[in-house]
C-alpha cells in the first residue's frame, strides 16, 4: 500500500480514532469523513440520538450544536421535538464521523436524504452553533445560518440576544454533564 508524502496530522487523528471505535466505516472518495448507515433507534435530547450500528446501539452526539438544557423551557422541548419529527424511529440515515467525546459518544453530522439535520436545527433557531471541542466544524456553515436565525429571531434567538448558551449554564453551575 502506497502511502503519499502529504498526510496532515488532523488525517492521523481520524485513523486513530476509528480505530479506537473499532467501527468499519467507509470513506467515499473525496471525502474527509468517514461515513456509515444507521438507523434510528431513539431521540435523547435535542443533540443526542440513540442508533444501531453494526449492530449494537451507539449514542451519538450531533457535531458542532449545543441544544438548550432541559432546564431551559420550552427550548429543550423544542428542539428534542424537532429532532424526534425529522428522525423517525426505524429510518435510515448517513452518519458523518467528526469526533468522539469525553463520554464516550460518537460525535457526528447526521445527513437524512442530502440535507444535514444539525443545520437544519440551527436554521430553525432550535440549538446554538458550538464549535468548542466537538466536532471539527471549520468547513460547516453552521455560524452563518446561525447569524440568519438570529437576524430572522427564530426559536431561541425569538428573545433579544437569544437565551442564555447552555456552555454558560454548565459552567456556573458547576455541572458536568450535557443534556
Amino acid at each position: 500500500m502506497l502511502i503519499k508524502k502529504t498526510i496532515n496530522l488532523n488525517h492521523l487523528k481520524i485513523i486513530g480514532l476509528l480505530i479506537s471505535l473499532s467501527l468499519p466505516l467507509k470513506v467515499k472518495a473525496n471525502q474527509y469523513h468517514p461515513t456509515e448507515k444507521v438507523t434510528i433507534l431513539k431521540v435523547n435530547n435535542g443533540q443526542e440520538v440513540l442508533v444501531e450500528l453494526k449492530g449494537e446501539g451507539r449514542a451519538i452526539r450531533l457535531a458542532c450544536i449545543q441544544a438548550p438544557l432541559s432546564e431551559q423551557k420550552p427550548w429543550a422541548k423544542q428542539a428534542k421535538d424537532m429532532l424526534i419529527t425529522e428522525l423517525k424511529k426505524g429510518s435510515e440515515v448517513e452518519m458523518e464521523l467528526r469526533s468522539r467525546d469525553v463520554y464516550g459518544r460518537i460525535v457526528a453530522r447526521l445527513i437524512q436524504g442530502k440535507e444535514d439535520l444539525g443545520a437544519k436545527l440551527i436554521r430553525r433557531g432550535k440549538v446554538f452553533f458550538y464549535d468548542g471541542y466537538l466536532g471539527d466544524c471549520q468547513n460547516l456553515d453552521y455560524k452563518k445560518l446561525e447569524k440568519q436565525a438570529k437576524n430572522l429571531r427564530k426559536g431561541v434567538w425569538s428573545v433579544e440576544n437569544g437565551i442564555e448558551r447552555p456552555w454558560n449554564l454548565i459552567e456556573l453551575g458547576g455541572k458536568t454533564r450535557e443534556p
